[in-house]
């Protein structure tokens, strides 16, 4: 196969010819070698492709050129041990195109206006540290080991497209001052940090794959920061990131920690799909209305801002929204069994549940919960067969509770009240059977207030258990026929009349049986006034009861 250039004479070297010799620099004979650096000086340009450098002869051209280099032509070269360019200068550019660096290669600091490392390989460590180029591709690089660039500055595009990273990578506090490529094949083997990075264009990580950590912390993206259908199969952080553009992680997963806690999403519409073990929100900002879809196993959105509010679709996991901010009316869509675990501090006076499962969410601290709209199967934990709050459980669990009933009765009653406005008259009589309940347990409830509600719960549960009110007034009718039989009439009649009798009383119907006595006795008049009274009354909570528990 040809080459581009005179290559060396001697077989199987590609080295390009030295001036009139027919030898590269590595097969030149010593004095003609010592004759090619004498010739050279600083800003001289150098054309050394396909040649093999050991170390000494890439000491020598360095010093020979006053470590300032004109144009410099590596392409291909074979590095053979350690590179040092550490402060050097290329003054037009430099071209490392498909070089091999077989050992490590030190960079820091030097200016590259203009320069190539498009499918160079780099065996050893690489520090690009503080280096500075205006335009320069790494397409199709490969990095064995690792890599760093901390503090460079890239002028203009910066692109790492199909480049593979086999170590540890590094880019922190970079300038992008263009577009940022990263989408790669081999993608990121080791941890990749690019906290502090400044990424003044488009930033494009589309399928990338990060098999280390991945860190972006106070990473500023100006522009549009893409990321579909990016991999992060350890740990990913964008603790404190700014998003100037639009945030793309449309498919993308983690399989850990997927971390934007304390992020500023300026102008972000749509955030994912998005898949991961957790997903952490808090302290984020989002300065427009935002969409947000996300398969989770738990979610932390602790006092996120949603400025412009927020319709936040979750499958699978647990989600935190204590002390958020909804700028805007928001809705929360639950698939797939998502839960809600706490709402504390949170006004919910414009959020709307769908689906949710309520069964572990604390909602005391929440403010105008009187006002939360739940719609769809929203459910809570169940206690007998009534809805409870997970206040309520942990209650009764441990009556030493930092939510005592005082406080969980004013839960159940602004709940309550949203029920009844979403028309779900059922739920209304649980959360009305559990503030009583909470009531009737309180120490700061009066005495006579606590017998009533003993009273009114033993025989009725409050107005809603059918069967307990029914039962009471069989069991009452029973014993006024008992007492009537005994004292009820100034003659004894037989027990049969006596019942058909108080169950006519109860319903304030005249007896008709001739076989009853006619005149009752002064005990007998006040059981009928008895059973006169508590009878409609025992009838009305079984049809109030009946009522609460059809009615939609």
């Amino acid at each position: 196969m040809g080459e581009a250039w005179a290559a060396c004479g001697l077989a199987g070297c590609r080295g390009v010819r030295i001036g009139d010799f027919d030898r590269c620099l590595a097969h030149l004979h010593p004095t003609h070698q010592d004759r090619y650096f004498d010739g050279l000086a600083a800003g001289s340009d150098v054309h050394l492709s396909g040649t093999t450098l050991s170390g000494d002869l890439l000491r020598r051209l360095i010093g020979a050129v006053g470590r300032r280099f004109g144009w410099a032509d590596f392409g291909e070269v074979r590095f053979e041990s350690t590179v040092q360019f550490e402060a050097v200068s290329f003054d037009t550019g430099a071209s490392f195109h498909k070089a091999v660096f077989l050992d490590s290669a030190w960079f820091e600091g030097v200016r590259f206006p203009d320069a190539t490392f498009e499918g160079a390989e780099f065996v050893g460590d690489v520090r690009f540290d503080r280096a500075s180029f205006r335009t320069v591709p790494f397409k199709d690089a490969t990095f064995h080991r690792h890599a760093r660039f901390d503090g460079a500055a890239f002028d203009e595009r910066a692109d790492f497209q199909g480049t593979a990273f086999g170590g540890r990578t590094s880019f922190r506090a970079v300038v992008f001052g263009g577009e940022a490529w990263f989408v790669t094949d081999g993608g990121f083997t080791g941890d990749a940090r690019f906290d502090e990075a400044h990424f003044h264009g488009r930033a494009n990580f589309d399928m990338q794959v990060f098999k280390g950590a991945a860190n972006f912390g106070r990473a500023k993206f100006e522009a549009d920061a893409r990321f579909e259908g990016a991999r992060f199969l350890a740990r990913a952080g964008f603790e404190n990131a700014e998003f100037g553009g639009e945030a793309t992680f449309r498919e993308a997963a983690a399989s850990e920690v997927a971390s934007f806690a304390g992020a500023d999403f300026q102008a972000t519409e749509y955030f994912g799909p998005i898949t991961a073990k957790t997903l952490n929100l808090g302290h984020a900002t989002f300065g427009k209305r935002v969409s947000i879809e996300a398969d989770v196993r738990e979610m932390d959105c602790a006092e996120t801002t949603f400025e412009g509010g927020v319709s936040l679709a979750v499958s699978r996991g647990a989600l935190d929204l204590d002390r958020v901010v909804f700028g805007k009316p928001s809705t929360v869509i639950a698939a797939s069994g998502a839960s809600l675990t706490s709402i504390s501090g949170t006004d919910v006076a414009d959020l709307v549940l769908t689906d949710v499962d309520l069964a572990r969410c604390e909602f005391a601290g929440a403010h105008h919960l009187d006002k939360l709209r739940l719609e769809g199967d929203c459910r809570f934990a169940t206690r007998r067969r009534r809805q409870v709050l997970a206040e309520e459980q942990a209650w009764r669990r441990d009556r030493n509770a930092p939510v005592g009933p005082r406080r969980i009765a004013d839960l159940y009653r602004q709940l309550r009240k949203a029920q009844e406005d979403s028309k779900n008259e059922p739920g209304a009589a649980d959360f009305y059977y559990g503030e009583m309940e909470m009531r009737r347990h309180s120490p700061a409830t009066p005495w006579s207030e606590r017998f009533i509600l003993h009273l009114y719960w033993l025989i009725s549960g409050y107005g809603l258990r059918a069967l307990r009110a029914l039962t009471t007034l069989a069991v009452l009718v029973v014993l006024a026929s008992v007492g009537f039989r005994l004292g009820g009439f100034k003659t004894t009649p037989a027990f049969g009349d006596t019942l058909i009798y108080v169950a006519q009383s109860t319903v304030s119907l005249e007896t008709k049986l001739t076989s009853l006595p006619k005149e009752l006795t002064p005990f007998g008049e006040v059981l009928r006034l008895v059973m006169r009274v508590l009878g409609p009354l025992l009838l009305g909570l079984t049809l109030l009861a009946v009522r609460n528990r059809v009615k939609r």
